[in-house]
């Protein structure tokens, strides 16, 4: 599935174009695939290319505007909601960037997860009160620079301190230079790509299976159960 004319439609901030581009695929194909196969892709050459000073930082904001808005009116072929998934919530901390966070976005609501939105620019402590009050379960955390990535580190802690465990998954820039900082900065999972987010999230739905098996096989076996005794 060819990108290039998405991303021609996008930098030409030609929204009918694009639209018609996506229906015609989607037709084809799927709304999640056409997502991980051209818009992913498309969002990705427009952001390296911005960084290579190709295109300007506005080409990059009108083109995940449109992505944002054709994803809403498209909505209605997204895959259904995933049953028994856990809390997600997304933000950029400290910055306000928005293209790796809106390429993760679109990925995981197209293929059926439901994700909260916590925004762009938000401190520790405003994101420790609102994962408290969303009783998040997974917290993907987006950065572009450096100082952003080692925020993460008070973040695990003043997560700590206030008792909640999500599951923190980090990606962005300094992430991608130093494979290695993820860990150090106390996250769960790092992620370079929207793709990576998909696997990272089916990992952790699996996980979260296994574990609920695990309860009730252990309230099967639980004091009055005979097998129990084996033990």
């Amino acid at each position: 599935m060819c990108a290039e004319p998405f991303v021609r439609a996008l930098l030409g901030i030609d929204r009918l174009a694009a639209e018609r581009i996506l229906t015609a695929a989607i037709r084809e194909s799927s709304l999640e695939e056409v997502v991980r196969s051209m818009v992913v892709p498309a969002l990705e050459q427009i952001g390296d290319d911005w960084v290579r000073g190709r295109v300007a930082l506005s080409d990059v904001y009108m083109s995940s505007r449109i992505c944002e808005e054709l994803m809403r009116s498209l909505a209605p072929n997204a895959a259904p909601l995933m049953r028994d998934q856990p809390r997600i919530a997304i933000a950029a901390l400290q910055d306000y960037h928005l293209l790796g966070k809106k390429m993760v976005q679109l990925a995981l609501v197209s293929s059926g997860y439901a994700v909260i939105d916590f925004g762009q620019g938000i401190l520790v402590a405003d994101l420790v009160r609102r994962v408290q009050e969303a009783e998040v379960e997974v917290l993907l955390i987006s950065t572009l620079m450096l100082p952003s990535a080692l925020r993460v580190k008070d973040l695990r802690r003043e997560l700590d301190r206030a008792g909640l465990k999500p599951a923190l998954v980090v990606g962005g820039a300094p992430f991608r230079f130093d494979r290695r900082l993820w860990e150090e900065v106390g996250a769960d999972a790092m992620g370079v790509s929207a793709a990576d987010a998909l696997k990272i999230m089916g990992q952790i739905v699996e996980e979260r299976a296994r574990a609920a098996r695990r309860d009730h096989e252990l309230h099967a076996t639980g004091p009055h159960d005979p097998r129990a005794s084996r033990a």
